[in-house]
């Protein structure tokens, strides 16, 4: 008698089903054993970027005021000149619904591979931009560095029939200019009459002769410090991402005491790999705040150039942490990790990064906006730089204001590096 019953032979199907019910459940028991903490870093950094985007006015092309706009930019070949980009694009994006990108050289000859590299990185930045405005559709944008070959050139441009705005600022256009292709040469350490006002002027005096309608200025407000030429100047500003005299703005190039061009003259050190540091980026007592929340990216470079402007073997690092109750007013401050997990987090990244500096590393919480660099001390008079980012640049200078005038000490060189 035959059995009745078959004994079941799951086909493949059933195999696959069986399979995914195993790695749901799998990953539900994973996700429920997840950290707390990195949920909320998660949900934290989620919120920022949300008011980012009301911050830098999130909107869409119907509510943008302009139709094509036109952003004269500097060629990024210095911190400076990429503070200034930024803060230009950022104006201009929330503005219109179409833009044309120049990228102005200050220079007679510059290669073809900068160029290149140049279109690149602006384009970079317009996607960052574009991040942060939280625009509901891509912005129609061309970008155009000086004398890359077979593309428009800038007079092309200005005489577009729908052209209605150029955003810039005096420091990059023209000045007193008769034609709409002049410089800011006069504007690179001041701002003064003319400027983009006189461009905008002499743009739309050619646009009435071809019988076009004038154009508008759009002014960038406020300019940021970190690419005001006399502000850094006076805060003996360094920019640690650039090259050489590059790091320092151009007016304190040819007067700052500290800075030779003579190789001979230079103190150099020779580091395993054959890098040649000039001594002269390298400081005894760095200092460097913050909150430390999360340990991002932009904490990690922050951290990593603080380590690197400490001179070697001699010199030292501390590292401030503002404690929980100077936090209870910043936004989210429900998310943010308390002072010892936070302190942690740096000695972890700080001993991984550089575990021969652990005898030179010092961590301490701060109660105050300036921390121990700002108090009437033996220990704050002997520093002599602060590493901190373009954003808190004004930080600095107040630090070094309250150091001068109320405790008699000499000002600390402000390490900046942009913003990640």
């Amino acid at each position: 008698m035959k059995n009745r019953h078959k004994q079941f032979q799951p086909r493949p199907l059933h195999y696959v089903t069986l399979l995914m019910i195993l790695l749901f459940r799998l990953a539900k028991f994973t996700f429920a054993f997840l950290p707390i903490q990195n949920h909320n870093i998660m949900k934290m950094q989620h919120l920022r970027t949300i008011e980012d985007s009301k911050m830098f006015g999130a909107t869409n092309n119907d509510s943008k005021e302009y139709s094509h706009g036109l952003a004269i930019l500097r060629m990024p070949s210095t911190s400076i000149d990429r503070i200034a980009n930024e803060a230009i694009l950022e104006t201009a994006v929330l503005q219109t619904k179409k833009l044309s990108v120049i990228l102005r050289s200050s220079e007679s000859v510059i290669s073809l591979a900068l160029l290149r590299r140049y279109v690149g990185e602006v384009y970079s930045t317009l996607w960052d931009c574009a991040f942060r405005s939280d625009a509901s559709e891509f912005l129609n944008v061309v970008v155009y560095p000086q004398n890359l070959p077979n593309t428009a050139p800038e007079q092309w441009i200005h005489l577009r029939e729908d052209l209605d705005m150029v955003c810039s600022h005096d420091s990059i256009c023209g000045w007193f200019s008769d034609s709409a292709s002049g410089r800011g040469t006069m504007f690179s350490a001041t701002e003064g009459l003319g400027g983009l006002k006189d461009h905008v002027a002499a743009l739309n005096t050619e646009r009435q002769n071809r019988g076009l309608l004038p154009v508008e200025a759009l002014q960038v407000d406020p300019w940021p410090k970190g690419s005001n030429e006399n502000f850094l100047k006076e805060n003996n500003v360094m920019f640690m991402d650039d090259e050489g005299l590059e790091a320092w703005p151009m007016t304190a190039r040819n007067t700052n005491s500290n800075l030779s061009t003579n190789e001979d003259e230079r103190k150099t050190f020779s580091f395993l790999g054959g890098a040649r540091i000039d001594s002269k980026s390298l400081f005894n007592k760095v200092c460097v705040g913050g909150t430390f929340d999360g340990m991002h990216y932009g904490h990690r470079k922050l951290l990593t150039l603080a380590v690197s402007s400490v001179l070697p073997q001699t010199g030292t690092l501390l590292i401030g942490v503002t404690v929980d109750e100077m936090l209870k007013g910043k936004k989210y401050a429900d998310l943010i990790p308390p002072l010892h997990q936070r302190m942690d987090n740096v000695r972890e990244f700080l001993y991984r990064l550089a575990p021969g500096m652990k005898n030179r590393i010092k961590i301490m919480s701060i109660r105050n906006s300036f921390g121990p660099p700002g108090s009437p001390t033996k220990e704050g008079e002997n520093f002599d730089a602060l590493v901190l980012s373009h954003e808190t640049i004004e930080n600095g200078h107040l630090l070094n204001l309250h150091r001068v005038n109320k405790l008699g000490f000499k000002p600390l060189t402000l390490l900046c590096t942009r913003r990640t």
